[in-house]
């Protein structure tokens, strides 16, 4: 019932705050990658229990990287130090306790001081409330930060968009990515495609595939996995003989939920490891699934990333904001 509850909540808020058009241009929006600036009117709520249920949640480990790394960055100021300069940053939390307030309430707005953006403020009458509401919804403000970060991402991929890239997605699969340039497409089979971006210490890598869909058991966790083993094995040979590229379930078994704001519509994502079987490589990957009513097909969207010894949030980022960047041709033409 609790899991049910959050859905709703989810997509009656996420409803509520649908894009609007812009009438005017707005400066563009500041800060760092997944960071999240909390303005709270002194520094004893920082310190305090509100800022521990912002740490907690926030600094909270992301799923599925090799090494230890916070889902989101934290910035801290006080209201007075709020300045026109902070207003620019892309995603804002501020607080406010005042005991004059009834309840404890929510505010958002996009694009309020730059863009793209998200401000949200929390209004409260104590601390207990404040923080109350602040759990209750704090998934929600993640979905809305995410987006903008993606939205960051993509104003900077799309001045350099692949065309033959994109087109070649398009005339396989119905639908485009924004791919910018250097990715290649390394195979392309009929239910597989392998675009890839190869620099001298990393490798970042776009994953397509897709199998006709049956029923909703192919959304399962076995079902996702057992699908993305056959693709690899049969497409993504290893360095070594005998090796192929798979699925990490012993370690870091994978991690699939619902995501209610893919543009494809219903899909399920899958973040967790591959490796390389017979052999001593791996990294992180996060893929996306949903069902094409257009062919009858179950289709995946798949980022995944190599590099070392060094952090790799930030480029798994940039390729999931690729894969958010999913649109059918029809809308396209639209």
């Amino acid at each position: 019932m609790k899991k049910t509850t959050l859905l709703l909540l989810t997509l009656a808020l996420l409803a509520a705050c649908t894009d609007k058009p812009r009438t005017a241009k707005k400066d563009r929006s500041a800060g760092g990658t997944a960071e999240i600036l909390v303005v709270t009117q002194n520094v004893e709520q920082w310190d305090g229990r509100i800022g521990d249920s912002i740490r907690h949640y926030f600094l909270d480990y992301q799923y599925g990287l090799p090494q230890p790394e916070a889902m989101n960055d934290l910035a801290h100021i006080n209201v007075s130090g709020f300045s026109d300069m902070f207003k620019k940053h892309k995603c804002i939390l501020e607080v406010e306790i005042n005991p004059s307030f009834e309840k404890a309430k929510a505010e958002t707005a996009e694009d309020l001081w730059a863009a793209p953006q998200r401000y949200v403020k929390i209004t409260a009458p104590d601390v207990a409330s404040w923080v109350e509401l602040f759990d209750s919804q704090k998934e929600v403000y993640k979905l809305w930060y995410d987006k903008v970060e993606r939205e960051r991402i993509m104003s900077v991929f799309r001045p350099s968009v692949d065309n033959n890239v994109t087109n070649a997605i398009a005339e396989k699969m119905g639908f485009t990515l924004t791919v910018p340039q250097g990715f290649y497409i390394a195979k392309n089979e009929p239910d597989f495609m392998w675009l890839r971006k190869e620099l001298e210490r990393s490798s970042a890598c776009i994953l397509i595939y897709q199998t006709p869909y049956l029923d909703t058991a192919q959304f399962s966790t076995n079902s996702l996995v057992a699908m993305r083993n056959m693709m690899l094995q049969k497409y993504i040979p290893g360095p070594s003989e005998g090796s192929y590229m798979s699925t990490e379930t012993e370690f870091v078994p994978p991690l699939v939920t619902y995501v209610p704001d893919f543009p494809a519509g219903y899909a399920m994502e899958m973040r967790g490891m591959w490796n390389v079987e017979n052999d001593y490589m791996g990294g992180p990957f996060v893929s996306y699934t949903f069902a094409d009513d257009r062919t009858g097909k179950l289709v995946t969207v798949e980022g995944y990333y190599y590099e070392p010894n060094q952090k790799k949030r930030n480029q798994l980022l940039q390729l999931e904001a690729i894969l958010y960047s999913l649109k059918f041709v029809e809308q396209e033409q639209e």
